[in-house]
């Protein structure tokens, strides 16, 4: 005999098939009766009103800081260091304000230093002073706006319907962030110059509140079905009803994901985590959807939009790549070179010209070790229609690293016209792989087909500042050769006031000076109109040797750089305005964080982070 189908159930009970009591619960078990769609509306105006009042603020902050930055830069491109000194003051009020919010750590001075439960297992970061407070009120309106019910409805039934229809529509509605948040493309870095990692901590919580909100929607949709028609009934319901089955696959998909989804299961099985997180997505987005289409909810035109910004964000992607990596000539290679001290030098050979402003990154996507996955590298040099330095590592055991460049050359052949050079650490994955093919390689080089997709990111423009220290930590100087590079350029073209560059840059040992090696000495060899270079690289494995002194802008020095004196002697040596930037490990970076928060009410001083957090 064929089940019956979900209308007879409800039906049956009407018609005293169960007991009698139950007949005022039924017509509350399912579709909208209690709903109050009025109010449901009231909270989708508040939730996006909210949202795009803060994207308000913030740009009109940024648009300010800009205009700000733009004539600071036009009145000191011609000034001299004397005139530089009215820049040095900032404003007492805006530099309590960026202290103790704006750059404020959440609690004394940790920030991204993760939080290690073992040596193998991190349970995450704290989130800036701005986020938390941000976060919290993202959370309480969400839940203010699901406790907004008409207590005195009658029977309990219609109150919990109401509130089943209210936690299902703020999930849905949520989800649209949840989606934009998670997009590269997504088009608010670049408009309020917020990182990506940034949005990727909103995108985090938005879509732990979709399950808190979703979990919500199911009790009451069960609490509601089991008064109706009992434990059998709602079995009946989900074996053979499609929008029940929908809304089980859906919630299903959503509870997995936050499972699988700590900080400590991310990190020791990332790519594992990467590819099922996605999968999982795909499920959850279209089984709310075939849960929504089935009965035509009010929903329908939001969950139809969020697929259509998903999908158009994909394909976007995908012309991309083809537009970077495929041309007449072929697709795009890439050549992986082994260095010691664990990191690789990657050059990504492309099919176009790769223009891309400091402080961005690219996903890079190499089929012969992972077929699909891509992974996140931060744009060191990018050359166009040049024949870059092409640098072959000399081990060598001396401190001497700054000195030889004879085994650079410009081989037309072999260096591609237009390529994007990052550092890579071999860490797990995709990225102990290529390390070990490019070690196991001929002469440590590593050639395979290769796709890059980018640029990404938002950073700080820079050129306006008469004083500029970047502090890098391992591969973090991949991020700080770009800004290098770009003021080094600017300072022969006449286009930024930049004064005074000091570059920090820490690392474990000799061999991984290497890293970055063939760059510093082309940057440090390159016309400087007369403005001041400083590179200082700190060696910590390396005790008890004297400063090595390699040429006049560079210096070799053993121990832990001592970030606060160093914050300090430039802080009072600045030449007007003067930002300090970081990027590098956690640890690292809050000891920058709070050495730079240290001197912001004594002068004009900002600072920003490069981080990359998942």
């Amino acid at each position: 005999m064929a089940p019956a189908p979900l209308d007879s159930l409800y039906e049956a009970a009407l018609n005293d098939t169960l007991p009698s009591s139950n007949e005022e619960i039924v017509p509350y078990a399912h579709g909208l009766t209690g709903v109050d769609l009025h109010v449901n509306d009231i909270t989708t105006r508040g939730l996006w009103a909210s949202i795009a009042g803060l994207a308000v603020i913030v740009l009109t902050v940024r648009l300010l800081g800009f205009w700000h930055q733009y004539f600071r830069l036009a009145v000191t491109i011609p000034s001299t260091r004397e005139q530089h000194r009215y820049w040095a003051r900032g404003s007492p009020l805006w530099s309590k304000i960026k202290k103790t919010l704006l750059q404020a750590p959440l609690i004394h001075s940790r920030h991204n230093k993760e939080i290690q439960l073992s040596s193998a297992i991190s349970v995450g970061t704290l989130p800036s002073r701005l986020h938390t407070l941000l976060l919290g009120a993202l959370v309480a309106s969400n839940v203010v706006y699901c406790a907004l019910l008409d207590y005195e409805k009658m029977p309990k039934a219609a109150l919990i319907a109401e509130l089943r229809g209210r936690s299902g529509h703020l999930a849905v509605i949520n989800m649209l962030a949840l989606i934009l948040f998670a997009a590269r493309n997504n088009p608010l870095i670049p408009i309020l110059t917020v990182s990506f990692d940034t949005f990727n901590l909103f995108h985090r919580w938005i879509g732990r509140i979709i399950v808190l909100e979703s979990l919500v929607h199911v009790i009451a949709w069960w609490v509601n079905n089991e008064n109706a028609v009992g434990y059998d009934g709602i079995m009946e319901v989900l074996m053979h009803d499609g929008f029940a089955q929908c809304g089980l696959a859906a919630i299903s998909a959503m509870l997995f994901m936050l499972v699988h989804s700590p900080s400590a299961i991310r990190h020791a099985f990332y790519e594992t985590f990467l590819h099922a997180h996605q999968f999982l997505a795909i499920v959850a987005l279209g089984a709310v959807a075939g849960h929504i289409q089935i009965h035509h909810l009010p929903q329908k035109p939001i969950i139809y939009t969020i697929i259509g910004i998903w999908a158009s964000e994909r394909i976007l992607r995908i012309l991309r790549l083809i537009y970077y990596n495929v041309s007449f000539r072929g697709l795009s290679k890439v050549h992986i070179e082994a260095l010691d001290g664990g990191a690789c030098r990657v050059t990504f050979d492309v099919r176009r010209p790769f223009f891309t402003p400091p402080g961005r990154h690219i996903y890079a996507y190499i089929p012969s070790v992972s077929l699909w996955m891509s992974h996140p590298f931060s744009v060191a040099i990018a050359s166009n229609n040049e024949f870059p330095c092409k640098f072959t590592p000399k081990n060598s055991p001396t401190p001497s690293v700054f000195g030889n460049t004879r085994n650079c050359s410009k081989d037309i052949s072999k260096v591609p016209i237009h390529s994007v050079s990052c550092i890579m650490a071999a860490r797990s994955g995709m990225t102990r792989k290529l390390y070990n093919r490019a070690r196991s390689s001929p002469r440590g080089v590593y050639t395979c087909r290769a796709f890059i997709e980018g640029p990404y990111g938002s950073a700080e423009p820079l050129d306006s500042y008469g004083t500029v220290l970047l502090i890098a930590g391992g591969v973090g100087i991949t991020n700080q050769l770009s800004h290098m590079h770009h003021l080094i350029q600017g300072w022969a073209a006449g286009t930024n006031a930049t004064q005074k560059l000091v570059l920090v840059w820490s690392v474990r040992s000799l061999e991984q000076l290497q890293w970055a090696r063939p760059w510093l000495e082309q940057l440090s060899r390159m016309e400087r109109d007369g403005r001041e270079l400083q590179i200082v690289t700190y060696v910590t494995q390396l005790r008890g040797v004297e400063p090595v002194n390699e040429s006049q802008e560079m210096q070799i020095r053993s121990g832990r750089a001592p970030i606060p004196k160093l914050v300090e002697v430039e802080f009072e040596e600045r030449i007007g305005a003067m930002t300090i930037g970081v990027c590098g490990p956690g640890a690292l970076a809050d000891d920058v964080r709070k050495a730079a928060r240290a001197v912001m009410g004594r002068g004009k001083v900002d600072f920003w982070e490069e981080a990359f957090t998942w």
